[in-house]
């Protein structure tokens, strides 16, 4: 009985030295994976918000060109370019539905465009900026990252960047923001499985205390590699399987930023080897010159532009040649079309242009100057001077234009160029 009690009471002993340090410990890992996590997110957050402030400002200098101003007396209205913002948060809410990221437009120092809305569920535009924020960002011209900005008596991580024009002058700022409340929610979701390695390994040293120091350390070890890496942004390791036999939370976090890299790639919709706007842009902004046309009754014209034997230059020079060439000739396509509308990359060596407000008389003029641009350039490739033309198919488009139809006349008128010699425009 004596030697049991000894036994028990050793037993005990080695418990009690075992799970109280571990406790300690498990205390100390808790804290430390609270703080190195949050510093984590903390980071992951503020790129995130970051690259949304910047997409949204690339996407509205995509879409709409020109510089931001007002118009209309005392109640004013923001345009950019020649595109009225005012009330307009389709795109802002696109992103937002995408991300879950709050976004926010500010002309100066007052909310323009914004997803925040109020407890009656109406936006809180017209509001200002914080005094800090305003002297911080607008004034000083610089962005800065907030973790703990009250908007609408909420809370937000929140990116602030200068929105500038043109001239480089400050007309205002982008928000992008998230509730801290979510941000907390997945560091304290993250949090728990270590909190969970820690009972387990006081279990395991209760039942088997020879193999308390090796198993613990091992586990420690491991569960120390583990933060390490989250610490440094590596968000998505897991666990090693002896530690913990499951997919680590933070991954969702990880391929939420991955949906959203998608969700900007595709709302920056841009041709790659021209960096002109690609198909679907220009599908989209035809629907809609179409419906400005229908409500103000202006004209437009549209043109299809090819260049002329084009697939002579991959045969003779080859393809990396004829990408060389459509590059220069995009080049020289987007300067000739600012402030006149857009070109887009239709397919292949084709373009389609948007002479926007314009007439036919005056559209032609215009792509008699893009022609004869085209026709003096010179492309040197190697030991090679390329000189391309192109030939021009126009229509005119108005009040209740079909737009599939618009196109297939300018697309006829294309092909009556290439048949009776190239190097023309036919409307």
């Amino acid at each position: 009985m004596s030697s049991a009690r000894k036994n028990g009471h050793l037993y005990r002993s080695l418990q009690s030295m075992s799970v109280i340090p571990l406790l300690v410990l498990a205390l100390i890992i808790t804290i430390f994976s609270y703080y190195a996590l949050r510093k984590a997110m903390h980071t992951e957050v503020s790129i995130e918000l970051r690259n949304t402030a910047d997409n949204v400002i690339m996407m509205y200098d995509l879409l709409y060109p020109g510089d931001y101003h007002l118009e209309g007396g005392d109640s004013s209205d923001l345009f950019k370019g020649t595109q009225l913002l005012t009330d307009d948060h389709s795109i802002i809410d696109r992103l937002k539905s995408d991300t879950q990221i709050d976004i926010t437009i500010f002309y100066q120092d007052t909310r323009i465009l914004t997803t925040i809305c109020n407890p009656e569920g109406v936006r809180i535009t017209g509001t200002g900026a914080s005094a800090l924020v305003i002297q911080e960002v607008l004034f000083s011209g610089q962005p800065h990252f907030y973790t703990n900005t009250e908007i609408n008596n909420q809370r937000y991580f929140a990116y602030y960047t200068p929105l500038r024009n043109s001239n480089g002058s400050i007309v205002g700022m982008v928000y992008a923001g998230r509730p801290s409340s979510e941000v907390d929610a997945v560091v304290r979701r993250a949090v728990l499985p270590i909190i969970l390695i820690a009972i387990c390994s006081m279990i395991v040293v209760s039942i088997i205390a020879s193999s308390y120091t090796r198993r613990l350390t091992n586990s420690l070890q491991k569960i120390r590699s583990f933060l390490s890496k989250v610490s440094t942004g590596n968000l998505w390791e897991e666990l090693d399987s002896d530690v913990l036999r499951r997919s680590d939370e933070l991954s969702d976090m990880g391929y939420s930023a991955l949906y959203m890299q998608r969700s900007l790639r595709n709302l920056v919709e841009q041709d790659t080897l021209t960096e002109l706007n690609n198909r679907r842009f220009a599908d989209k902004h035809l629907k809609q010159t179409q419906l400005n046309a229908n409500t103000y009754g202006n004209h437009f014209v549209v043109a299809i532009g090819d260049i002329d034997l084009f697939k002579s230059v991959n045969d003779t020079y080859g393809h990396d040649c004829g990408d060389v060439v459509l590059k220069r000739v995009a080049a020289i396509l987007k300067n000739h079309m600012i402030g006149k509308g857009f070109v887009a990359r239709w397919g292949g060596e084709e373009f389609l242009f948007l002479y926007d407000t314009m007439g036919l008389d005056d559209a032609y003029a215009e792509t008699e100057i893009l022609l004869h641009e085209i026709r003096r350039m010179k492309i040197d490739y190697e030991e090679h001077t390329i000189h391309i033309t192109m030939t021009f198919g126009l229509a005119e488009g108005g009040v209740n234009t079909n737009i599939r139809e618009l196109l297939q006349k300018a697309d006829t008128k294309l092909y009556e160029g290439k048949e009776s010699g190239r190097n023309r425009i036919v409307m």
